[in-house]
């Protein structure tokens, strides 16, 4: 392990981000703080001060580097204290959940835009792709509809739990917390004609997850390509169970599904949710 990789996982690779909501540049997508004392914020990137965004992908990396995602040698050979970034990020929305007395973070997820300039489509020749697209040598345009707008389109990444958090009732609710934040983006994202949110994950995990959330779910029979041996999260591929391509729209049930969710989840009840949220899913019609 490199002094670099170490410096990263020292204090169990804690990020923390001591007055959050005080840092906010004007009024959150989602804020709500759980009977356990986490605080959740959805916001856009623009919203956070350069520095707190930056700590925001320093938790990214950290999460990833602990799951053995990331190639230590490719993450010394760049020096790299962070996961790298550009502008793109300030109309990225980033749901965060940190704990309100320490502001240590502890859950993650992103809807990142896209970064095509404005007009472009899907179909056109010129699309800047979709990391989905990248990763599965996919054309959303096929699955889509080569007209729609690539500004109607957002990608979910990067869902995390703080991976040194201990068996707790704050544990358990994190990654609720942080999916009802980023849910709620999806629905502002989804309210627009020919919109939809893409993204990768496994069957009987992440997506499962999001079907119970009450999105219309949709998935992609297509392999990952062969990773660059020189990508930095070429690791994140070598796994027994793999992901599949998702799209997801809005069919009528994320938003009362939310408003259940919601509610368990300020009640404290946290452990019901996944139970409540399937009975919902099998009584749809």
């Amino acid at each position: 392990m490199t002094a670099l990789v170490e410096s990263l996982l020292a204090d169990d690779g804690a990020v923390r981000l001591p007055g959050l909501e005080d840092a906010l540049t004007g009024e959150p997508v989602f804020r709500d703080v759980s009977p356990e004392g986490l605080l959740t914020v959805t916001v856009r990137g623009a919203q956070l001060p350069a520095p707190v965004l930056e700590k925001v992908f320093r938790f990214r990396l950290v999460q990833y580097l602990r799951r053995g995602w990331v190639d230590p040698a490719g993450l010394a050979r760049r020096r790299l204290t962070h996961e790298p970034y550009d502008e793109g990020a300030l109309r990225d929305v980033h749901s965060l959940c940190v704990e309100a007395d320490t502001g240590r973070l502890r859950g993650y997820a992103s809807l990142v835009a896209p970064r095509d300039p404005a007009g472009r489509r899907l179909g056109d020749p010129d699309h800047l792709p979709f990391v989905v697209e990248r990763d599965y040598g996919l054309r959303l345009a096929d699955h889509l509809g080569p007209d729609t707008p690539s500004a109607a389109v957002r990608e979910g990444k990067r869902l995390v739990r703080d991976h040194a958090m201990r068996r707790s009732p704050a544990a358990l609710s994190v990654s609720w917390w942080v999916l009802l934040g980023w849910a709620t983006a999806c629905l502002e994202v989804l309210a627009s004609p020919a919109a939809a949110v893409v993204g990768d994950g496994k069957k009987r995990v992440t997506i499962n997850q999001l079907r119970l959330l009450g999105f219309h779910t949709r998935t992609v029979d297509a392999e990952p390509l062969p990773p660059d041996p020189a990508d930095l999260f070429a690791p994140m591929w070598d796994q027994t169970e793999r992901s599949q391509p998702f799209l997801l729209t809005d069919g009528g049930a994320l938003r009362p599904t939310l408003r259940v969710l919601h509610e368990l989840l300020a009640s404290g009840q946290a452990e019901a949710a996944r139970t409540r949220l399937a009975q919902l899913t099998e009584a749809r019609p």
